[in-house]
């Protein structure tokens, strides 16, 4: 290692912080017991996980003889991902869960240049299906399937 610190293990500590954030926020909520959950316990849970992927990551870049090759960003990914959160967000809200699902995907295939149209609509309409049977069907949610209006 370099006498700069490297990407991975910035990320990796990045990782480990937030981790511990939602680990001393999941402390507010009861945690239950593994018969029945409680609302704390799925945070907790995965907040450890995110914990130790990090700590994992970090000492793998710390042990690691290899320079970073590449340490440009990769702005188009990154921004397609963001547009994809950000997008389902606001489309889940304002017009239900399957313009939601093809606006997520819409924006994550264009992280992807060379990804076309037509595997995107028919992800977006396999994955609207799919979570259309988990929440409604067998998780009983009431998730609106196509909502217009504000």
């Amino acid at each position: 290692m370099s006498k700069h610190l490297s990407l991975r293990l910035v990320v990796a500590l990045i990782m480990v912080g937030i981790g511990l954030v939602g680990i001393v926020g999941a402390t507010v909520y009861e945690f239950g017991s593994a018969r029945r959950l409680g609302p704390g316990y799925f945070p907790m849970v995965l907040s450890v996980i995110l914990v130790g992927l990090g700590l994992a990551e970090a000492i793998t870049a710390v042990v690691s003889r290899f320079e970073d090759l590449s340490s440009r960003i990769e702005w188009r990914p990154m921004l397609a991902i963001l547009a994809a959160v950000a997008g389902f967000a606001l489309t889940i809200h304002f017009f239900g869960l399957i313009p939601a699902f093809f606006v997520c995907v819409g924006f994550t295939s264009l992280a992807e240049p060379d990804f076309g149209i037509l595997p995107a609509a028919i992800i977006a309409a396999a994955t609207s299906l799919l979570a259309w049977g988990l929440f409604s069907l067998l998780l009983g949610m009431t998730l609106p399937l196509i909502r217009f209006g504000f």
